[in-house]
């Protein structure tokens, strides 16, 4: 009953987050930075209390899909936050929080009860899990900007008076922080798949090797794209898009198999 109690709480300060900063959204002064921060962190700590309670149960640790997806999405939606602080994300925000909301409502409804007992410390392991969650969430902000710079550049495109006047970042400005964040990610992403091959044995076991391949065709992708810009200056839909199915294809392989698992088989 608390887990519940806290999801609905923390959902509401999302949604009200998200509300308040949606209908500011082509305001030229934007939305009220105090109190979006002050909706953001009520939202985001009691997003915690719900992990915390969530995963350390009395009877071990819960890291079932739905409770790992609900941290991936904590780092994302605090890392956004962060970031909003010294520049404007005004589309990013009611992204975040509108789909973080979402999550949580979800989760009350979907069956997750993995326990683990006891958790054996293997340094190698968590450097693996650690790298690609740092990853993954990386590369899903840098997908984020790129939806945003689709965005912003096509409403210029179409000579649209009301995001001259508004609170949304300057276009090259998105561009450039796009592929930082896209440098950076797909660095983590190596070095999450070089952990994996160093530390981890059967990444080519029938069990794991979709998660295997999966990561290894998006960080092909993702690498490819990194490397285009910066030689060849790629840039415009045809990346945003490559770097969307990459992001879906990396998604597939953290979360796809266990979802299925977990969720889906569980009902039949």
């Amino acid at each position: 009953m608390l887990i519940v109690s806290l999801s609905l709480i923390a959902s509401v300060f999302y949604v009200l987050a998200m509300g308040h900063v949606l209908s500011r959204l082509f305001h030229k002064e934007g939305p009220s930075h105090k109190l979006t921060i002050i909706l953001s962190t009520l939202a985001i700590l009691t997003h915690m209390l719900v992990l915390v309670n969530s995963v350390f149960t009395t009877e071990g640790q819960d890291l079932s899909t739905i409770n790992v997806a609900l941290l991936t999405c904590w780092v994302i939606v605090v890392s956004v936050t962060t970031v909003s602080l010294k520049f404007p994300a005004t589309l990013l925000l009611p992204v975040v929080y509108g789909f973080a909301a979402l999550l949580l409502t979800a989760s009350l409804f979907v069956p997750h009860h993995i326990v683990m007992q006891s958790i054996n410390v293997d340094i190698g392991l968590v450097v693996h899990i650690s790298l690609s969650l740092l990853a993954y969430c990386v590369l899903i902000i840098a997908t984020l900007y790129a939806i945003q710079f689709f965005f912003i550049d096509k409403r210029l495109k179409q000579k649209d008076l009301a995001i001259m006047h508004s609170h949304l970042p300057p276009l090259m400005q998105v561009e450039q922080q796009l592929y930082q964040l896209l440098t950076v990610g797909t660095a983590l992403l190596t070095l999450a798949l070089l952990s994996g091959f160093a530390f981890l044995e059967g990444m080519f076991d029938k069990e794991f090797i979709h998660k295997t391949v999966l990561s290894m065709i998006s960080w092909v992708i993702f690498s490819a794209v990194t490397v285009g810009h910066h030689q060849f200056g790629w840039r415009g839909k045809p990346v945003v898009f490559t770097i969307i199915g990459a992001s879906g294809l990396v998604t597939l392989a953290y979360f796809g198999s266990r979802f299925i698992q977990e969720v889906i088989l569980v009902k039949f």
